[in-house]
Parts: C-alpha cells; structure tokens; sequence
C-alpha cells in the first residue's frame, strides 16, 4: 500500500495564525462596541431613574403644601361642613391644582412621562386629611416609535 503523507508548508501555520488573530481582533472589537452600548443604556436609565424620583418627591412636596392648606381650612373653619371646607379649599388652592367633587388632582410632566396625582379629600372632624387615590407615572410613546 501506497501511503502519502500531507505535509504543509511553512506558510499553512502563518495563515492558520493570521486567522485567529483577525477573529480575536474582530470579536475584541464586538465586545467593545457592546460594552459601550452597555455603560450607554445603563447612564440613560440612571437618569431617567434620577428624574422620576424627583417626579416622585415633587408629588410629595405638593401633597405636602395641599396638606399645610386643608390644615389651615381647618383651622379657620373650626368644625363646618364638608362642602364649606371644600369652597374654602378651591379658593386657597393655587393653579396646577384641579378640585373636582371631593379629589385633588395635580399634574407633573417630565419629556413624554407624566406624573399623574390624586388624593382624596376627608371630611374635616377626621384626623387623616388625604387619602390616595392615584399616583401614576404614565408614559406616552408615539405611534410611530412602536415596533411590532
């Protein structure tokens, strides 16, 4: 029987190691362009983390300042009726507040969020003055922007 043996030149090795060396080269490459892209969406929603706490603490502050006013309704009625106090609430409030019936609404936008606020008003002889009823933070995509 006839054997032949395969023998490869000195250049097969070289072109072996210039392949691996490119496809190295090349997923280095990916794994960077992907790092970036990681450290860049995770910077965008600390942000946006950032932004929606303060959406959170301005909720808080206004229902902080809605508070100090029923407390001072209170105050000036000593005992009257629900809808007295109610009058003398939607005369102390300031713009941005909405009364409706018995509930305070209030607004925060921030770029395509919107905080959305709503408390309850109590009648005067509880102890609680406010109730939530909704605190939401609703996003509004365009259509355009949806994919399928």
């Amino acid at each position: 029987m006839n054997k032949r043996k395969v023998a490869l030149g000195p250049g097969a090795a070289s072109l072996i190691l210039i392949v691996v060396v490119l496809s190295l080269a090349m997923l280095a490459m990916l794994m960077q362009i992907s790092s970036r892209n990681d450290v860049s969406l995770a910077s965008r929603s600390a942000e946006m983390t950032a932004r929606v706490y303060d959406l959170n603490a301005e909720a808080e502050r206004k229902l902080a300042f809605l508070d100090e006013t029923l407390l001072e309704c209170r105050e000036e009625l000593k005992g009257g009726d629900m809808q007295a106090y109610l009058d003398l609430l939607a005369a102390k409030l300031p713009a941005g507040y909405d009364l409706l019936d018995d509930e305070v609404t209030w607004m925060d936008p921030l770029e395509n969020r919107i905080m959305t606020c709503t408390v309850k008003i109590l009648p005067p002889d509880e102890k609680e003055r406010t109730e939530w009823i909704a605190h939401k933070l609703v996003v509004e995509e365009p259509e355009g922007d949806w994919e399928w």
